[in-house]
């Protein structure tokens, strides 16, 4: 029962993430992560602390209108006080621009996670584009 619940608590962050994400909640999004995470995102960056990534990510998404981040097929790993996370992203970004206004992304996140005392954190993320293209919205 301990395992089952670990791995619905690293569920949670996963989801919570996406969701603050959205809601460009940065301190929900801040509390996903350890204080000296890793984070690789491709073209987009990489950090390895935490503040600078949270205050990147509100950079990046600043003149991005309503977005919406799905995350499914979470593959959990836990052992101890440790696991390792596997999760694909479908998201759609509203970026009105001349020639499109909406940016569709999918990927896979590959996440290490840390058991703390405030429960489990992302110590370490990778995200890994499969897909990235610029849609026009039917008018």
């Amino acid at each position: 029962m301990e395992l089952w619940n670990d791995q619905l608590a690293i569920r949670d962050v996963i989801d919570r993430y996406a969701v603050a994400l959205d809601l460009r909640d940065w301190e929900n999004v801040r509390s996903c992560f350890t204080t000296d995470c890793h984070a690789d995102y491709e073209r987009f960056g990489s950090w390895t602390e935490r503040d600078r990534f949270v205050t990147s990510l509100q950079a990046i998404h600043r003149d991005v209108g309503p977005t919406l981040h799905r995350i499914a097929n979470h593959q959990i790993r836990v052992h101890c006080d440790r696991a390792i996370a596997t999760s694909y992203l479908d998201a759609l970004l509203h970026v009105p621009h001349e020639d499109h206004d909406l940016i569709h992304v999918v990927g896979k996140y590959l996440d290490e996670f840390i058991r703390t005392e405030d429960g489990w954190r992302i110590s370490r993320r990778r995200f890994e584009t499969f897909l990235r293209r610029r849609e026009r919205l039917k008018a």
